[in-house]
């Protein structure tokens, strides 16, 4: 630092402004070894000419330049503060005029210029110098090189970036993979649970049909009775149950085997639903016992038919392979709620019947009638071919 660079009082008139700088010159001369030995750059002018009257050494060796002697101003063109565009910065702009405008300046950034074309950023402070009466008599900016810090954290955070993007992809990647993975999942979940049901469905359809002829079995039977039952009694109507079981089938399957015979007992499944109405349930027991639900009927005469219709579908040949084979059946009828008034007495009932008709002679109807006073039964037969 040029020690003939700082204002000698000599060279100053008497008055106040003398006195002001006077003031200022004994402030830097009693820190002139910490002025010179700072490790930053330091400048000082004084107020309000804006006259530098301190450069220190590390000011020079950071700016490019010592003190620009302001007779040589034109020799130092390409040097100065810049906006981030290259642009020079207006005079009013520079931390050192804000500071001897009054204001403080704290970790401005700037860019500096040097001679040789280079930039370096600087990190600035600026403050007034201020009498004890508060009247500015100068600024002070310190400020320091920071510009391997500034390159150093632009590579870590270009680093930081190229990671982020890196890891930020293959997080893309990853959740790509899991949406992948979940339609995957929720495909084979969706699968999973349509065969559940399925099979549920099935195995619902299996617990309450014959598994050979897929009529209801005893299970599905017995609730749609319970049901129908109910019914008729709320609304104050009829209906019938037949119980019917094939004459002579016991021969076919002696005869021609099981395989026969179940071929036998598909088509007169068939054949007995055919005749039946679409409201009326038709059921397997078991074996060749057979079940029908008739859910309304106005008068007992109505079931009659319905048995009379039941066993003139039995009436032609069965179609076996090299064989044809003729069945008939007993069928036994049940009124509600004239015979029975619960569904389980309702079924017994109608049972019965049926075996006095196979009893006498078979392929007729029983239908069973009940006495006031006693616990005997008696049934009427009806032979099919006396229709």
């Amino acid at each position: 630092m040029d020690r003939e660079s700082i204002p000698d009082s000599s060279v100053n008139g008497p008055g106040e402004e003398h006195a002001a700088e006077t003031s200022l010159h004994a402030h830097i001369e009693g820190l002139w070894f910490l002025l010179e030995q700072a490790p930053m750059g330091l400048v000082v002018a004084e107020a309000p000419s804006g006259r530098i009257v301190v450069f220190n050494d590390e000011a020079a060796r950071i700016l490019g330049h010592p003190l620009i002697p302001a007779a040589s101003d034109t020799e130092y063109v390409s040097y100065g503060a810049i906006h981030i565009d290259g642009t020079p910065l207006e005079p009013e702009e520079h931390p050192l005029a804000q500071a001897l405008a009054g204001y403080d300046v704290r970790d401005e950034t700037v860019r500096y210029r040097r001679g040789d074309g280079t930039v370096v950023r600087l990190s600035v402070n600026a403050s007034p110098i201020r009498s004890a009466s508060g009247r500015i008599l100068g600024a002070t900016t310190t400020f320091i090189d920071v510009t391997e810090r500034y390159l150093l954290e632009t590579r870590v955070r270009s680093r930081l970036e190229r990671l982020v993007e890196a890891r930020s992809l293959e997080a893309t990647e990853r959740a790509s993979e899991l949406d992948r993975l979940n339609g995957s999942l929720m495909a084979i979940s969706n699968g999973l649970e349509e065969r559940v049901r399925q099979r549920t469905a099935q195995l619902a359809y299996q617990a309450q049909h014959d598994a050979l002829t897929g009529l209801p079995n005893r299970v599905l039977f017995e609730e749609r009775l319970e049901r129908a039952v109910a019914s008729a009694e709320r609304y104050g109507r009829r209906l019938a149950i037949l119980f019917l079981d094939l004459d002579g089938f016991k021969l076919v399957n002696d005869t021609f085997g099981h395989d026969v015979g179940d071929r036998v007992l598909k088509q007169a499944a068939r054949r007995l639903r055919s005749a039946l109405r679409r409201s009326d349930t038709l059921a397997r027991f078991g074996g060749d016992e057979f079940v029908v639900l008739v859910s309304e009927i106005k008068e007992p005469d109505d079931a009659r038919e319905v048995a009379l219709a039941l066993l003139s579908a039995l009436i032609e040949p069965f179609e076996v392979p090299r064989n044809r084979v003729t069945l008939s059946a007993s069928i036994g009828v049940s009124i509600f709620p004239d015979d029975a008034q619960d569904a389980a007495k309702l079924r017994r009932h109608a049972d019965t019947a049926m075996y006095q008709a196979k009893e006498s002679g078979g392929n007729r109807v029983g239908v069973y009638r009940s006495l006031e006073d006693q616990a005997l039964f008696a049934t009427s037969f009806i032979a099919a071919q006396d229709e």
